[in-house]
């Protein structure tokens, strides 16, 4: 007595491998699709825009543009702006903005290094006598989720 082992076309185990390897490869991608929305109030005037860092470590911040996770540049309308980072890895983060009124690209300081902008940070962390630290304006960014934080501008 001989058993028969049932034949399958290649091209039919070639098309179930890959159907089964399709729905692993999008579960893998979805938990990353986080957003951070910065959304700045109290904007003296309409001139100019509001840059945005995001960083993922207490490295550079809050300060130095090389080492941000994210930079964002938004419109100011109606003394509020917003920047939003799209697919944002899960972690910890903190951010900064600023009126960057003549648009070069960075928070004007005087010869002593207070800044001529407006400026804020992430949690509305203001010391009095240093820029904000990283640990006071950190934030938690989950997976699959939308946060928002809520940044009043300073002058």
């Amino acid at each position: 007595m001989t058993l028969d082992r049932p034949r399958f076309p290649l091209p039919a185990l070639l098309a179930a491998a890959l159907l089964c390897a399709v729905p692993v490869r999008f579960a893998a991608a979805a938990p990353n699709d986080s957003d951070v929305r910065l959304e700045v109030s109290g904007l003296r005037d309409a001139k100019g825009r509001v840059g945005c860092l995001l960083f993922a470590t207490a490295d550079g911040f809050p300060s130095d543009h090389a080492k941000a996770h994210a930079e964002k540049q938004a419109v100011v309308e109606g003394g509020r702006a917003t920047c939003v980072f799209a697919d944002v890895p899960t972690g910890t983060y903190a951010a900064i903005v600023w009126h960057d009124e003549n648009v070069n690209g960075k928070l004007d300081k005087n010869f002593v290094g207070i800044p001529q902008e407006g400026y804020g940070a992430s949690n509305d962390v203001r010391p009095a006598f240093s820029a904000p630290g990283f640990k006071e304006s950190s934030f938690a960014v989950k997976a699959g989720t939308v946060t928002r934080m809520s940044i009043r501008m300073g002058y």
